[in-house]
């Protein structure tokens, strides 16, 4: 069975998505009729898609300034980011920072106290060159590479932003404070109005529903590919980013849905962004010759299996850098949850744009976390709390020796001073107590929990209906709603798995024909 087929097909898919409420229309309500080409007459706009989506992103971007502002500090992260990453890891002598005497150190062994900058920094970091220093320049270029491929893009993008903002101040007299202040439907009756006087489309009146439809074109295609299993594979459970089990409808075995952000990635540029041609359509080639895409995807594969290193290693300087901070400071972080990439997809309605849908989606996640805690974990919440008693006892004592006198937390047992156990001891006791937080007056409801979560996400499976309480659902609601620190993991990797899945899994399922 075709991709295309399998797609529009009326079978009823495994993982039940919501009813995806769509926008009024007057003609065709179909978004399979976007597939089906239109009138190759002259356009006043050459690509309407693009437009339409370079509207929305200026809609999302808060206008001009706020856009450009954004791309000057993601710039100026990026290059911050890669500054860091070669100098930790070239610059950086580790060895020498260990062995380093500093402070009461350097007093009792009677030496002088110590010069980071020549005990701890390589002045010569390729000397002696290694295979590793090796890697870590390749990384360096590469991503010195990317930043000026998106520095270069900047003024590229730069000048059709200018015309955006132009379009928004002249043809819907909206400024840039307006747009922050107006509604996206509001904005989208103000296009409607303009494609009646300026015929922007001269095939026919756009409603507000072919203009969704233009923009979530792309996305529509993947959503409709979650829905109908074409992104279930034939591997375990355990497997990074795996979601739920679904039946093959082929075999009848049980495949698991994957839908990481590396792999979204890739398949976004193998599929969806060479499937439509100039004409709106699917192109006829993508259809009648799969072993195009079959190269397409098994290159993709082994292009990330080779930058997949460079990748894991800008991830890791990254989220060092994005989140080290917040945890220290915020150790409760490490125990928050939030909706996996699958899950988003799985959610997601036909039509419904990106501001909407994380609308929706953090809308619920104080009651998709109410709901887990629906779930008491006695021995867990009893452990938890032994933790916290011990640990906060001993910064207790390192508090009391404090005020008695500071100096002493400069003072050694086991080759670590005070101070470093006064930090261990802190964190420990605040993410022991986040475990334990019990509410002892709390009066368990699964049904009216969920049901709270089901107003925003709309998701309500028949599996689970009458069920909610049961510790299957709630294992596979743990799929959907993870622990962020678990979901960087399973990212991280996903960069290495996902060219096996292209390389060896994807090419060979039947409903690719491949």
């Amino acid at each position: 069975m075709s991709l295309t087929s399998r797609l529009l097909s009326n079978t009823t898919p495994e993982i039940k998505l919501s009813d995806h409420r769509r926008l009024p229309s007057s003609g065709s309500d179909s978004p399979s009729s976007l597939l089906n080409g239109e009138s190759p007459r002259a356009e006043p706009i050459a690509d309407l898609d693009l437009f339409f989506e370079r509207l929305y992103g200026y809609y999302c971007g808060n206008g001009l300034l706020c856009i450009i502002v954004k791309w000057i500090f993601e710039l100026l992260k990026l290059a911050f980011t890669i500054f860091l990453s070669g100098v930790f890891l070239l610059f950086v002598d580790w060895n020498g920072l260990r062995s380093a005497k500093c402070g009461i150190d350097a007093v009792e062994s009677g030496v002088r106290p110590c010069d980071l900058a020549k005990e701890a920094f390589r002045w010569q970091p390729l000397v002696p060159f290694t295979l590793l220093k090796g890697v870590i320049i390749v990384h360096l270029v590469l991503v010195s590479s990317y930043w000026a491929f998106n520095f270069l893009r900047f003024f590229a993008q730069l000048k059709e932003t200018l015309y955006i903002r132009q379009f928004y101040h002249n043809c819907l007299n909206i400024t840039d404070c307006e747009v922050q202040t107006t509604s996206w439907a509001a904005i989208l009756e103000k296009i409607v109005q303009v494609q009646q006087s300026h015929q922007l489309c001269v095939v026919k009146d756009l409603s507000a529903h072919d203009i969704i439809m233009r923009i979530m074109r792309k996305e529509n295609y993947l959503i409709g590919m979650v829905n109908k299993g074409v992104l279930a594979f034939p591997i375990t459970s355990p497997f990074p980013g795996a979601g739920p089990a679904i039946s093959s409808r082929e075999n009848g075995r049980k495949n698991c849905l994957i839908l990481t952000k590396a792999l979204e990635c890739t398949l976004n540029w193998c599929i969806l962004q060479s499937m439509f041609n100039g004409d709106f359509c699917v192109r006829r080639d993508f259809i009648n010759n799969p072993s195009s895409l079959r190269k397409r995807l098994i290159t993709a594969g082994i292009v990330m299996f080779l930058i997949s290193p460079f990748l894991v290693l800008f991830m890791l300087v990254y989220l060092f850098l994005r989140h080290a901070e917040q945890l220290y400071n915020h150790p409760s972080t490490a125990s928050s949850r939030r909706w996996s990439n699958l899950s988003k997809w799985i959610l997601r309605e036909f039509n419904e744009v990106d501001h909407l849908l994380e609308k929706r989606i953090n809308g619920s996640v104080e009651h998709a976390a109410g709901y887990l805690k629906e779930f008491p974990t006695p021995v867990v919440s009893l452990t938890a709390k032994f933790i916290s008693f011990v640990s906060g006892g001993f910064a207790a004592i390192l508090i009391i020796i404090a005020l008695l006198e500071e100096s002493l937390l400069e003072g050694h047992i086991f080759g670590r001073n005070l101070i470093w156990y006064a930090a261990v001891f802190g964190t420990v006791t605040a993410m022991s107590r986040m475990a334990a937080v019990t509410d002892e007056l709390q009066v368990l409801d699964p049904i009216k929990a969920m049901s709270h979560v089901v107003e925003h996400t709309h998701y309500m499976p028949k599996k689970w209906r009458g069920r909610e309480n049961t510790d299957s659902v709630r294992k596979v609601f743990e799929i959907f709603f993870q622990y962020t620190w678990f979901m960087l993991l399973e990212e991280m990797a996903s960069i290495f798995l996902t060219p096996y899945l292209l390389i060896f899994v994807v090419p060979k399922l039947k409903h690719l024909r491949l």
